[in-house]
């Protein structure tokens, strides 16, 4: 009835609806997606990835950001200059590299990961 869920294991069975932005790419501006995207390059903006199932944003190791991220689901890998919100799951990966705050419902942490900020459970209610 429940799938246990390996580390950095995706919850998303289709990959046919994804953007991939390149090594070489460089963002200057927002980006807004309802599916999955992977990020290899360099985004200089706020990224909003929401809206469906296979909702995703992937930083990988040698993609940076410098703006905010707001997914339903983050896995990071490489830099992000900037806060994290998903109202699912956020994995960082021993290369990631965070400075700015990440509120999750659930939270993954590789050995080797850093973390400049502070983390907030938003699943927590305040009485």
């Amino acid at each position: 009835m429940f799938k246990k869920m390996k580390f950095g294991e995706s919850t998303q069975a289709s990959r046919l609806d994804q953007t991939v932005i390149g090594q070489s790419a460089v963002v200057l501006g927002n980006i807004v997606s309802k599916d999955l995207v992977q990020l290899k390059g360099h985004v200089v903006g706020n990224i909003d990835v929401n809206g469906s199932p296979n909702a995703q944003l992937s930083v990988l190791s040698q993609a940076h950001v410098e703006g905010d991220i707001n997914a339903q689901q983050a896995v990071v890998n490489g830099v992000v200059n900037g806060n994290i919100e998903s109202t699912g799951r956020v994995e960082l990966h021993a290369g990631a590299n965070v400075k700015g705050n990440i509120s999750y419902a659930t939270m993954a942490i590789e050995h080797g990961a850093k973390l400049y900020g502070m983390m907030s459970n938003n699943n927590v209610k305040q009485h």
